[in-house]
């Protein structure tokens, strides 16, 4: 056979068999399957495996799939009822049942031979509830008959045996044939097509048959913890040509007479879709067919008087009190084009808090599998309704599969001490057993059963059970203000801890005056009383200072001549050291050379402030504030700013390309923090590189975990400047917040030329909300730009020296980073990934540094100053000499004159004044003539002085 022919028979035998015919193990899916196992029985009677599959098969794997389905067609299905004490698991495969005793005992599983029974393929198995160790099965044998049996144990391997096995005479084979045992393992009730029965275990084994006048052909029956009521969940015929969803309320008789209907759930009457939803036309035609998407499922709890109904082949489950069938509790449908949900259901314990069910997803047209998982919700407290969160899904990523297990999932149950039973497609069954407080299950085990490990750090739990862990609240923490404690927090940690790390990028502006003679002027005659410090550095002041000084020394020689006319000579010998420092009388007036040294002083504050601003250049190389001016900012630098486009550095002469390369050339490092997390260096975090359509793995060049374990720490070095990564954070472990950065390691070049600075910076990005936590998947979008900061020299001799760092940007909407995080929702996490880009800007921004004022300029600006500071001061002697003074005398003059009453004695002072002033007046009338004479034989730069004649 070709391998093209291979494939095409395969095909045939799969559409034929359902896609179940050797891997199908549930009691639900043995009738299509049965159905199809007649139609290989008519190719088989035609010689189809022996002569032509099992000869032509070509490969290995094709030719041991004929040989199972010849030597045994079908494989036993097994269903699960977990015990109070003992858990039993029957799994038939291949001529023999398996079965294992939940705790594990020293042996852990029993291999039985399927040929004590007289089954040839067997529908389902129930577990009583009691510590009898016992299972009952119903099959259907060679001959089509109709069976149930019942085997015990003494609690070994060995002294399992078959006690009992009856057929239910006078009946076809049924092919919805359910059986369900009553809450003191006394007794199984049947329930078929065409009939009800009654299997009494004790004191003796008999069997009771009557017809079923219930009007029902069943998908689903529970009895649960009492024996005397039951509810069933089915098909009703309601024509001749169309069957509905139906369900019956039973009293259960024992062998007294056949069950009867108390109250029925109008199931069908109560659940309506839009014209739009496919489940608008859902009608059977006739309610005994058997398909694999009809099949129901009932759990009682008999604590809350309530009931669940699970309905697959809707995607829905009905929540019901026994009080009133007619109108449901609440309902949960899982959503439009799918069915599944509701495959299996149960209460997880008998207080009825929790309903378990079984949420599978297959396609709606053509019931392909998608998916399986469990799910438990918290009726009690959270109601059930689509809306309704559950709180536990399994497997999640913290509970996986086990490895023997297929990931389609077919039936729960659960014990009333809260385990859980599962069974897979290929009747390989866990159970999941309760943990106490502060553990969970564990289902990462190589058994059948699960064992207990303590919660992860960050989450707990406060009584048994077998859920999950959930993560601290934020206020369960009972954290300080100054402590950043979200929900899923694993201690205690300070928002000083992971705050935002700025590196300084922006380049000055400059100065509003950039003008030094402005400069120069402003610092040499500004007067600012706000702080003692510009009181200090100001020339103005100390000018005044000196002045006053002066002022007082002339005042004291003048009244010392009066008072003191015998220390004349010394008199004269002080007013002569003063004439010699007349700058302004050029040495003929003594009181010139007391405001010569106010003049003195503000020159040399010249110098000085000129000569220490010279040396506030450049800005990289000033540490401290200034300390000779009020400014402390004063610099004497002046920039400029401009955006430029990048350039091909293959063919670049520019003096810069230098510190390009090394902008180019720079390593970058990436570095996550993950603030309030339980993820550890020994999970497995692993970062994948996206370059085109091709995915590599880069290793994450540190891990440590920082703060008490509140912080974890990564450090990746990048290959590239321009990248896309992404760290996958595997498990249920959340993220309270996050701090993202870039850092480089300095360089330079050609003796410090060129200095590559080093590249450091952090953004941290918190919730404003205690209740949320970092979203699932998210991304971190960086944009750097190349700064280049050009300095020129002091002299125009030397040459420029460069600098350069990149500047990041990194914009993200806090909002979208952070989802609200609940129990309910903390197990749909599976993974975190956290997503960075990294992209240059073709644009790069130039910044240049010129002084304000170079050396040269400095010192003719200074000398400047100094002529100017000679000519304005000495314009001022000679106004007041020309105008002020004339104007007093002839003021004093008048007021003298005016006087009529002088007493003699007042004559006498005024006189003797008299005598002094034209003493005075002749002195320096003699002084003017002197100065005359000698301005006839010198120039003098201003123009404003009045010129006399020259004579002798």
């Amino acid at each position: 056979m070709t391998n093209k022919d291979e494939l095409v028979q395969l095909a045939r035998l799969a559409e034929q068999a359902e896609r179940y015919s050797i891997g199908s193990h549930s009691k639900y899916t043995v009738s299509a399957c049965r159905s199809s196992w007649r139609i290989i029985s008519g190719i088989e009677q035609e010689t189809l495996l022996d002569k032509y599959l099992i000869p032509k098969a070509t490969t290995a794997e094709s030719k041991i799939v004929y040989l199972e389905m010849k030597g045994d067609y079908y494989r036993y299905l097994t269903e699960i009822t977990v015990g109070s004490e003992q858990q039993i698991c029957v799994d038939n495969l291949f001529l023999v049942w398996y079965v294992e005793l939940f705790p594990h005992s020293s042996i852990s599983s029993c291999q039985i031979p399927y040929n004590l029974t007289t089954c040839d393929f067997v529908y389902s198995v129930v577990v009583p509830r009691t510590n009898n160790i016992s299972f009952v099965y119903n099959c259907i044998d060679i001959q089509g008959n109709n069976v149930i049996g019942v085997f015990t144990s003494n609690g070994t391997c060995e002294s399992f045996q078959l006690n009992d096995e009856q057929i239910v005479s006078n009946y076809s084979t049924q092919d919805n044939f359910l059986i369900a045992i009553d809450g003191q393992g006394t007794g199984v009730y049947s329930i078929a097509d065409d009939f009800v029965c009654f299997y009494q275990l004790y004191p003796t084994f008999e069997l009771f048959v009557w017809p079923n006048t219930i009007g029902i052909s069943p998908r689903g029956v529970h009895i649960g913890s009492n024996q005397d009521y039951a509810v069933v969940a089915g098909y009703c015929q309601s024509t001749s040509t169309s069957a509905v969803e139906c369900g019956f309320y039973i009293r259960l008789n024992t062998s007294l007479s056949s069950p009867y209907s108390i109250s029925k759930f109008d199931i069908a009457n109560i659940l309506y879709y839009p014209w739009s939803d496919p489940r608008v036309i859902r009608y059977m035609a006739n309610s005994q067919t058997y398909t694999a998407q009809s099949v129901m499922s009932v759990s009682i709890c008999w604590n809350t008087q309530q009931v669940l109904i699970g309905i697959q082949s809707l995607n829905t489950v009905l929540l019901y009190s026994l009080n009133d069938t007619h109108n449901p509790i609440s309902t949960r449908q899982n959503g439009v084009g799918y069915m599944g949900f509701g495959k299996s259901v149960a209460w997880l314990d008998e207080t009825g808090e929790k309903a378990v069910i079984l949420a599978n997803t297959y396609i709606y047209s053509t019931y392909e599998w998608i998916s399986s998982a469990v799910h438990i919700y918290n009726i009690e407290s959270d109601g059930f309704s689509d809306s309704t969160q559950p709180i536990l899904v399994y497997p999640n990523s913290q509970q996986v599969l086990l490895q023997m297990m297929a990931e389609s999932l077919i039936r729960l149950s659960c014990s009333p001490a809260g385990n859980l039973g599962i069974l897979d497609s290929l009747s390989n069954g866990v159970g999941i057993l309760v943990a106490p407080p502060g553990y969970y299950p564990n289902t990462n085990i190589d058994v059948y059963a699960t064992n207990s490990i303590p919660c992860n750090r960050g989450t707990n739990r406060t009584y048994t059970g077998i859920e999950l862990c959930s993560p601290y609240s934020s206020s369960s923490m009972n954290c300080s203000e100054d402590s950043f404690c979200p929900y899923g927090a694993v201690g205690e940690v300070l928002y000083s801890a992971f705050e935002t790390i700025e590196q300084i990028q922006e380049y000055p502006e400059s100065p509003e005056n950039t003008v030094f003679d402005d400069i120069l002027m402003q610092n040499m005659f500004a007067f600012n009383v706000s702080s003692v410090h510009c009181l200090v550095v100001s020339p103005l002041v100390w000018v005044v200072l000196v002045m006053l000084i002066g002022l007082s020394v002339a005042l004291f020689l003048t009244i010392s001549e009066a008072l003191y006319p015998q220390h004349r000579s010394m008199q004269d010998n002080v007013k002569k050291i003063f004439r010699k420092i007349d700058l302004i009388g050029e040495g003929e007036m003594w009181i010139g050379g007391l405001i010569s040294a106010a003049i003195i002083v503000l020159v040399v504050s010249a110098y000085s402030f000129s000569n220490s601003f010279l040396r506030q250049y450049p800005i990289e190389d000033v540490t401290h504030n200034s300390s000779f001016a009020c400014d402390v900012t004063l610099r004497n630098a002046k920039f400029s700013t401009t955006t430029q486009q990048r350039w091909d550095p293959r063919r670049s002469t520019k003096e810069s390309q230098t510190m390009f390369d090394l902008l180019n050339a720079q390593p970058f490092t990436l570095n996550i923090d993950l603030v309030q997390t339980a993820f550890t260096c020994d999970d497995q975090l692993y970062v994948q590189r996206f370059d085109g359509y091709e995915t590599t793995i880069i290793p994450i060049t540190k891990c440590q975990t920082k703060y008490d374990d509140t912080i974890l720490s990564l450090t990746i070095l990048l290959p590239a400047q321009v990248i896309s990564v992404r760290l996958v954070l595997p498990g249920l472990n959340t993220v309270g917040a996050i701090r993202i950065g870039l850092s480089g390691p300095a360089a330079d070049a050609e003796n410090g030329r060129f200095t590559l600075m080093a590249l450091n910076f952090a953004s941290t990005f918190v919730s404003s909300s205690l209740d949320q936590v970092l979203a699932e998947s998210m991304t971190f979008p960086i944009e750097l730009t190349q700064i280049v900061n050009q300095t020129d020299p002091l002299n125009s001799n030397d040459v420029s020296k460069f600098s350069g760092i990149w500047s990041s940007s990194l914009s993200v909407n806090s909002a979208q980073l952070f989802t609200n995080e609940s129990q309910y929702t903390f197990f749909y996490r599976t993974t975190t990934n956290i997503s960075i880009t990294i992209e240059q800007n073709i644009f790069y921004i130039g910044n240049l540094q010129q002084p304000i004022a170079r050396q040269t300029e400095v010192i003719f600006r200074s000398l400047l100053f100094t002529i100017v500071v000679l000519e304005v001061f000495g314009l001022i002697f000679l106004l007041i000499k020309l105008l002020f003074t004339p104007v007093f005398r002839t003021i004093h003059e008048r007021l003298r004159q005016r006087s009529p009453k002088i007493q003699d004695s007042e004559i006498d002072e005024i006189s003797k004044i008299k005598a002094e002033n034209d003493i005075i007046t002749k002195v320096i009338h003699e002084n003017d003539q002197n100065v005359i004479k000698k301005k006839c034989h010198r120039r003098w730069s201003t123009t404003a002085i009045a010129r006399k004649p020259c004579h002798d």
